[in-house]
């Protein structure tokens, strides 16, 4: 049972390639449930961790991975959909980019991670509702499409830049136990 979390993750990242692949034949439907499938288990695998403690260093990683695979495929596949917001999905996938290569680093050097902060989970669950909305919806007024990729940016960022210190204080305790 303790698995769950790391199988739903797991399932996760399996969905990525069906996803970029229905959004590619132009089947926005199927593409944006399969986006609603991996949202829903991505609550479901966090909720299961921390309610259940079955939280696991494999689970650390997965999840993480999860997310920013899912979050780097949709935003490249909108970047080719709606192109003239590009440089909004180009920095989600930079911030994403680099939150991933310091928390590598920082399981390279055998720090354990706290979790993720409510601004992290905040930011996720509006990329998920909102990248949902513009797949479900793709004749959305500009102003409300151009606003939720505004917020899910903004988030974006706050959440990127309250890891940073984060990355260096987690840096720190590790060269200290070294």
């Amino acid at each position: 049972m303790k698995n769950i979390p790391n199988i739903l993750s797991a399932f996760r990242i399996s969905l990525v390639p069906f996803f970029i692949w229905q959004m590619i034949r132009g089947n926005t439907l199927t593409a944006g449930l399969i986006l609603l499938v991996s949202s829903v288990t991505d609550f479901f695998d966090g909720m299961l961790a921390r309610r259940f403690n079955w939280v696991s260093d494999l689970g650390k990683l997965l999840d993480p991975i999860a997310d920013k695979l899912t979050q780097t495929a949709v935003s490249l596949i909108l970047i080719i959909t709606l192109r003239e917001y590009w440089y909004l999905f180009a920095f989600m996938i930079f911030k994403d980019t680099v939150i991933l290569v310091l928390g590598g680093i920082l399981l390279k050097r055998g720090m354990n991670f706290k979790g993720s902060r409510f601004l992290g989970k905040a930011s996720t669950f509006f990329f998920y509702a909102g990248m949902l909305i513009i797949i479900f919806f793709p004749g959305l007024p500009e102003g409300i499409l151009l606003a939720i990729l505004i917020i899910a940016a903004l988030l974006a960022l706050i959440s990127g830049i309250l890891y940073i210190p984060e990355y260096f204080e987690y840096k720190r305790e590790t060269e200290k136990a070294c």
